[in-house]
């Protein structure tokens, strides 16, 4: 698959916990008549190291679910997605490193030649965890940031640490793995994106990625702290406007500024070629929505795909995404999961 498209679905994932895509064509990454998605986004365990404030997942410490795919299922959606010869997938969570068979899941997409891209909060990126993913020929991790300094990062990084975070970063960069920071803005770190990108720089970045914290998950409980004033995200864009002139050439800088409706109604029109895994195995159309469209702990891949290309035209997918424009808080249903059936 070109690098190109790879970049442009690794945008549309919408799996971190800000909405960070950009508009994507579908010639490159739509649906279509494939026999497979071109990506499949995998939260492959609710469990976390850190409780942040505004995670869209509301994982944490024992917050593992209590039907998360077993060791012998999880292999066996691997193996689909490699007899299907699906290119690219990332691995995200709660915190993948955490989950039980991680190690042996990296081994087998570097065995079948699956580009994986790992999302982490950075704290189990040890000197061995980090040449361990290079030898493994990870293609990117992506490590949430989320302040430019201690101070902030620590206060919505519950449990973290900025340092260990910052150590987790630096010992990548000597392995020489593919280094991408994502930054979720808040009331009180929206004036320190031009030093978060800075500082991403310095750190050995690649592409830098951030967006609007959605409303949910643990947000909804917390949004007071956290949602920045209007004005706040117009200094933050205007700013990364700024960055993204001054690094153009060294580092990508992505944002979206676009509200969370404007991107539903894009992908409702144009579904983007990729799913995303739960760690239960039921399958959503998109991050932002709470519709499911199969259960990968007794359909097939194959069947998951078709469903996913149906769902996306039914009445109550577009009927959902319209109420959104005049009830903005139906994110926070997100995980009241809605199955879809063939």
């Amino acid at each position: 698959m070109p690098e190109a498209v790879t970049e442009k679905l690794q945008k549309a994932s919408s799996t971190g916990k800000v909405l960070q895509s950009e508009s994507v064509s579908p010639a490159d990454t739509g649906s279509g008549d494939l026999g497979a998605p071109l990506y499949v986004a995998w939260q492959t365990t609710n469990e976390c190291n850190l409780a942040c404030l505004h995670c869209i997942e509301e994982s944490g410490p024992g917050k593992a679910f209590k039907d998360e795919l077993t060791k012998e299922q999880t292999f066996d959606v691997l193996k689909q997605l490699a007899d299907l010869q699906v290119p690219y997938l990332s691995f995200s969570g709660g915190e993948p490193m955490v989950h039980p068979h991680f190690w042996e899941m990296v081994e087998f997409c570097s065995k079948h030649e699956m580009q994986l891209k790992l999302e982490t909060n950075g704290h189990f990126l040890t000197k061995d965890a980090a040449k361990r993913l290079r030898d493994l020929n990870i293609k990117a991790v992506q490590v949430s940031m989320d302040g430019g300094s201690r101070e902030t990062f620590n206060k919505i990084r519950i449990h973290g640490d900025f340092d260990k975070m910052r150590e987790g970063v630096a010992n990548l960069k000597d392995a020489g793995v593919g280094i991408e920071i994502n930054y979720s803005p808040t009331k009180f770190n929206t004036h320190e994106i031009g030093s978060a990108v800075d500082l991403a720089y310095e750190m050995g970045a690649y592409s830098f990625y951030t967006g609007r914290t959605m409303y949910t998950g643990n947000a909804v409980k917390t949004w007071h702290l956290l949602v920045p004033s209007d004005e706040q995200y117009r200094k933050y864009f205007a700013t990364l406007h700024q960055k993204t002139r001054e690094y153009e050439g060294r580092m990508r800088v992505y944002f979206h500024e676009m509200g969370l409706l404007e991107e539903l109604r894009y992908r409702i029109k144009n579904p983007a070629a990729l799913f995303i895994i739960l760690p239960n195995g039921l399958v959503k159309l998109i991050n932002a929505l709470p519709f499911t469209c199969g259960d990968l702990r007794k359909d097939s891949v194959t069947q998951v795909w078709e469903n996913f290309q149906e769902a996306w035209k039914r009445p109550e997918v577009k009927d959902f995404v319209e109420r959104m424009a005049v009830e903005p808080k139906l994110t926070s249903e997100l995980h009241r999961w809605v199955h879809l059936a063939s």
